[in-house]
């Protein structure tokens, strides 16, 4: 109907009416991007908040994982200094009988968790990393993502550190064949439940066996300081997700 308008107006030469039907045609086009870019403006701004909360989802489940892992190497670091400092000394002390013994028993563990949240791989292989618009959530995260990466190298070097340590350091005592292993075993420990048999004296005297636990020193501590510096990142995401939201 516009365009028959338009056309008898031109035929009749009223010019003044063909300028007014062409800034109706213009604004009606202005208006109709303006709409557009809102629907779709409004559709990433749902799009963001709906990732933001399934960032927050993953990230609590992250922290859990990291603290538990954490908290396990900072014990088998303490746990395992006891146990090299008994040796040196040649001294079981009652009071550390815990710790010695949590040490043989786990020593040779590497508690791993689950560090990447699935929503931010999933976004950013999709490409739409773009629809944040906190920057500084977004390099956060991709900042965490490049350090991940290290802590896999790193971690595949401790883990591999542990194997060329295990052989000298697991055949120095035995383990009680009934031990039933879960996540309570540290408890049970505590409480006086023995889970291994050993021979202090000669595991005093082995040289190989206190080699070998200097290198699962080495390694519980490098993988504590790994998780602290992870532990840390993971505050600071879960500090901006909150802002983020509001």
């Amino acid at each position: 109907m516009l365009l028959r308008r338009i056309t008898k107006h031109v035929k009749d030469q009223n010019w003044f009416a063909v300028g007014i039907d062409f800034v109706i045609v213009v604004v009606g086009v202005f208006i109709g991007i303006q709409v557009a870019n809102w629907n779709a403006s409004q559709f990433e701004r749902r799009e963001e908040a709906a990732i933001v909360e399934r960032l927050q989802s993953d990230f609590e489940r992250v922290k859990s994982d990291a603290d538990a892992s954490l908290a396990f190497h900072i014990r088998m670091t303490e746990d395992i200094r006891t146990l090299l400092r008994s040796l040196r000394s040649g001294e079981l002390k009652d009071d550390d009988i815990p710790a010695f013994e949590r040490a043989l028993l786990l020593g040779t563990v590497v508690q791993t968790s689950a560090d990447r949240a699935g929503s931010f791989t999933e976004l950013m292989s999709s490409g739409r990393g773009n629809i944040m618009r906190d920057r500084n959530l977004l390099h956060a995260l991709v900042d965490y993502e490049d350090f991940l990466g290290r802590h896999a190298l790193a971690q595949a070097y401790y883990i591999d550190t542990v194997l060329l340590a295990t052989d000298a350091y697991t055949g120095a005592f035995e383990y009680n064949t009934d031990m039933r292993l879960s996540e309570d075993i540290i408890i049970l420990l505590d409480h006086g439940q023995r889970f291994v048999s050993y021979d202090f004296e000669a595991l005093a005297a082995d040289q190989d066996f206190h080699n070998a636990v200097e290198q699962l020193l080495f390694v519980h501590s490098g993988l504590t300081m790994w998780r602290e510096r992870i532990s840390v990142r993971v505050d600071d995401i879960q500090k901006k997700l909150a802002a983020s939201e509001r």
